[in-house]
């Protein structure tokens, strides 16, 4: 996974297109870190795991309003309204590929055609939490403040390799910046 910066990587809409047309599906992922310097995590019953609030990018939409409408439908628009999200806000790029040629039954739209989905790009973007306020229900079947360790210890329990790796690694990248303890 590699380390953002500002200078370094921006996305735009172009390189979400790129994404598609290799058989990524770009997803945003919303490091929501509290004044605590705690992480969010929600637990959906539908895959019994904890995980960092997240949803594809659709074709004409920057990372921005990307991650907020994400984070709006997720967490809720009240929600939305509790947290600051930075003009820059990509701390890193990571991707899973999918064991075998993908998914059979999952297609991406690129400019009309069906290209096959063989993997995700996740775009993983830092937001804080200005105002305390829980996120709703509406995805997630319930939610928690996690520390670093806290974090880490849940996340050994996924079952999937891919997803394990990257969230590891994103709570890696948040504890060595400073933004969970």
């Amino acid at each position: 996974m590699a380390l953002m910066n500002d200078s370094f990587f921006s996305p735009t809409e172009n390189d979400f297109a790129q994404d598609r047309q290799e058989g990524l599906r770009p997803s945003v992922v919303a490091c929501v870190i509290n004044k605590k310097g705690q992480v969010l995590l929600g637990f959906k019953n539908k895959f019994g795991i904890w995980e960092m609030p997240q949803g594809r990018i659709e074709e004409g939409e920057n990372l921005i309003s990307a991650l907020e409408r994400e984070i709006a439908e997720e967490l809720g628009k009240s929600f939305l309204e509790s947290v600051f999200v930075p003009a820059s806000p990509l701390l890193a790029v990571e991707q899973v590929i999918f064991p075998g040629s993908g998914i059979e039954d999952k297609k991406l739209s690129v400019g009309g055609k069906k290209i096959q989905m063989k993997g995700k790009k996740y775009y993983f973007c830092a937001v804080g939490q200005i105002q305390e306020r829980e996120p709703e229900e509406i995805e997630y079947n319930e939610f928690g403040w996690f520390s670093a360790k806290k974090a880490f210890e849940t996340i050994e329990q996924i079952p999937q390799k891919g997803k394990k790796r990257i969230l590891k690694k994103a709570v890696e990248i948040l504890e060595k910046n400073g933004f969970i303890k």
